[in-house]
């Protein structure tokens, strides 16, 4: 079906389902009539797609069809369409649903967080990288043939920044095209759950991004348990919900295992794909039968790492990017210094 008749019908799309959710939790928090203030949040609606969809969506309410079961018709995303189902069961749909989103919500402020410590010294980074090419590239070479065509010997220190820019600019130039189409070529053929490993791997910002995600995973989890879901049903949805696609395989991966009888703190240290600091909570919150809290208690372990790291980020990184970028910027100024004096002793 194209777009066209998906707006037609009020259809819910993968980048409307969270928005539609959102005023949805909102009007029940506010104990708004759900119909009326659904057809208002389409007249304010961003996008016409969106506002068809709420407007559906009131109608479906107007006839007194339950708000889980419509959402789930109009094609709302499986994890939360089961979300709506078991928030409607539980008699709590307002608040899970809130929850839910709210968990979404922090772990990508947290994400951005982090990465916003970042910007500055990576722009700094990445000027000093083309600086430094433009000059491998263009200045050091004249300088270089001046000095060679005039015959004079140059000091070695000298001759060292020569090699350096040269093989330097050739390795930096090859590092940055592999590392491009090896990414391209992972996030095209290996899917999202690969790219997603690859950004988890990554030095200073991985364990970031690993660590938001299975801390949203958590609060999930846990959620959908207060509901009275399966575990291993709780961990599909969970994984189905999530941005990043490793941790939602490794979801996957969780609910075979409790199916196949195993407990989930066994599950996760025969993994070992999950940050095996939570294992002592989960232990604890499965022996106690109080799971829920001992999912939100590792959520918020992983939260307070989360913090420590990035303003760990924000005071370590930038001296460091700092100092780079000042060694560079004398390097050259020095070789530019030497090679004018060396040709100035030629000369005279």
């Amino acid at each position: 079906m194209n777009q066209e008749a998906l707006e037609a019908r009020g259809t819910v799309t993968a980048g409307s389902a969270d928005a539609l959710a959102e005023r949805a939790a909102t009007l029940m928090a506010a104990s708004v009539p759900l119909a009326a203030g659904l057809r208002a949040a389409a007249a304010e609606a961003d996008s016409r797609r969106l506002a068809r969809a709420l407007r559906s969506l009131a109608a479906e309410v107007e006839q007194g069809r339950p708000l889980a079961g419509s959402l789930e018709r109009m094609g709302l995303p499986a994890h939360l369409a089961a979300l709506l189902r078991a928030g409607e069961q539980g008699g709590d749909l307002g608040p899970v649903l809130a929850e839910w989103l709210e968990n979404r919500r922090a772990a990508h402020e947290q994400w951005c967080s982090a990465v916003a410590a970042l910007v500055y010294p990576a722009l700094s980074l990445v000027l000093m990288v083309g600086v430094f090419l433009l000059f491998s590239l263009f200045v050091v070479p004249t300088f270089r043939e001046l000095v060679e065509s005039l015959g004079m010997r140059l000091p070695l220190g000298t001759q060292a920044i020569f090699w350096f820019t040269s093989a330097a600019a050739s390795v930096v130039a090859a590092v940055c095209g592999v590392g491009v189409v090896a990414a391209v070529a992972l996030r095209l053929v290996a899917g999202r759950a690969a790219w997603s490993w690859l950004i988890s791997h990554l030095p200073v910002l991985g364990p970031i991004w690993h660590w938001s995600s299975v801390a949203e995973m958590l609060r999930g989890l846990g959620l959908l348990l207060e509901q009275q879901m399966p575990l291993p049903q709780a961990l599909r949805v969970v994984g189905d919900g999530l941005s990043d696609g490793f941790v939602g395989a490794q979801c996957r991966r969780l609910a075979t295992r409790v199916e196949q009888g195993t407990s989930l703190t066994m599950a996760l240290v025969a993994l070992r794909t999950l940050p095996l600091s939570i294992v002592p909570l989960v232990h604890w919150g499965e022996r106690e039968r109080a799971l829920p809290e001992a999912l939100r208690s590792a959520a918020e372990l992983l939260e307070g790492r989360l913090k420590l790291r990035s303003d760990w980020m924000a005071q370590v990184i930038p001296p460091i990017v700092f100092v780079g970028v000042g060694s560079m910027a004398l390097a050259l100024v020095g070789l530019i210094a030497g090679t004018l004096l060396t040709l100035i002793r030629g000369l005279v």
